[in-house]
């Protein structure tokens, strides 16, 4: 018997079914998961996590016993039904199911590029090549005399302006027939953007900061109050941002970039794995009918 079982052992085909068997069993053991059954529903570590994750930015308080039972009830409610629907096929042909699958496949990419933390060369490489998108704002020394709103303050400031005489175009001092009862200085040192948009609005401080030239009266120019006639004395570029400056703005672009990156990565992998072929002679009848 024993010189017979050695002899079966000593055969090509029963070394292969043992082998088989051996890796079936190890492959059993490193995926516990898999021996459980179709029909059950397992809510394990992970999910109760996520179901209490869920309840938590959903109610904004952390679920009692009573309300992870409900939870985990309308969990398992929910696969129960998801299960049948795949196995009745009701996802094949599902736009709203595609797009939607595809939204949360895209979502997870940029997910996982969001939970990547950069490192200090990193973040230093990328303030060097987007430097002029990080330079701290310019300082802008001006001045301004409000005429009004409307056609009429319109027409004063462009008055104003024709009767200023040659030699005082360039002063600060110049005698201008302005209106009286804005609440800002007539003279701004340095003022940086924001600051001249919160007195003056956005267009004002555009027009300021970036489109005068620098040493005489120039206008109308509109603010949120109607017209002024503006003289910017200095414009100071500003200096470039530093990593400590701009840290956690430049960390979230990075992780977006990363994120955009990821995507185009995935997409390239995506499409060598998979051979798309499309029915040419079926596209052009379509196009063709399309155009009588």
């Amino acid at each position: 018997m024993r010189r017979r079982l050695m002899g079966l052992l000593r055969q090509p085909l029963v070394q292969f079914v043992l082998i088989g068997a051996v890796i079936f069993a190890a492959w059993r053991l490193a995926n516990p998961e898999a021996e459980t059954a179709p029909t059950e529903i397992r809510v394990g570590a992970s999910e109760l996590k996520w179901l209490h994750d869920t309840w938590v930015g959903q109610f904004g308080h952390a679920p009692d016993a009573a309300e992870m039972a409900s939870a985990v009830r309308g969990y398992v409610d929910e696969e129960m039904r998801y299960r049948e629907g795949l196995a009745l096929g009701l996802d094949a042909d599902d736009t709203i199911v595609r797009r939607r699958l595809a939204q949360k496949y895209d979502f997870m990419l940029g997910a996982e590029a969001g939970d990547l933390i950069p490192t200090q060369a990193q973040l230093q490489d990328f303030l060097r090549t987007h430097s002029e998108r990080y330079r701290l704002p310019a300082k802008t020394s001006f001045c301004q005399v409000w005429f009004g709103d409307q056609a009429a303050g319109l027409a004063a400031a462009q008055a104003a302006l024709a009767a200023l005489p040659p030699g005082m175009r360039a002063s600060p001092d110049a005698r201008l027939a302005g209106r009286e009862g804005l609440p800002f200085a007539r003279c701004y040192e340095a003022a940086v953007p924001v600051d001249v948009s919160r007195d003056f609005g956005v267009n004002f401080a555009t027009v300021v900061d970036g489109r005068l030239p620098v040493g005489t009266w120039q206008g109308p120019v509109e603010s949120g109050y109607g017209f002024h006639l503006v003289l910017v004395t200095a414009r100071e570029a500003g200096p470039p941002a530093t990593l400590a400056n701009v840290r956690p703005q430049l960390e979230a672009d990075w992780r977006a970039q990363a994120a955009v990156a990821a995507k185009a990565r995935q997409e390239a992998d995506l499409r060598r794995r998979y051979k798309v072929t499309v029915d040419e002679a079926a596209l052009r009848r379509l196009v063709e009918s399309s155009a009588r």
